[in-house]
């Protein structure tokens, strides 16, 4: 039942980056528009889509290391 509920998470926490990665690409395209880089067209956009996605694994990733170094009492016991 543990598995059904990281599976449920995951599937929210991907919804939510997909959602702000598309609002960040609207939103890169609309204040590029009239500057020297708007001839980039969806470029730019598509990189900051991607960039917000590097910082969102970043922090993932250490969430993932700072919670795996947390020691359970059962891992005391086996050991």
């Amino acid at each position: 039942m543990r598995n059904v509920a990281w599976i449920i998470a995951g599937a929210i926490v991907t919804a939510g980056l997909g959602y702000a990665s598309w609002w960040v690409y609207l939103e890169v395209q609309q204040q590029i528009r009239g500057t020297l880089i708007s001839g980039f067209g969806i470029f730019a956009g598509v990189m900051g889509a991607f960039a917000l996605l590097g910082v969102a694994h970043l922090v993932s990733t250490y969430t993932e290391r700072l919670l795996c170094k947390r020691k359970t009492p059962a891992a005391d016991g086996e050991a």
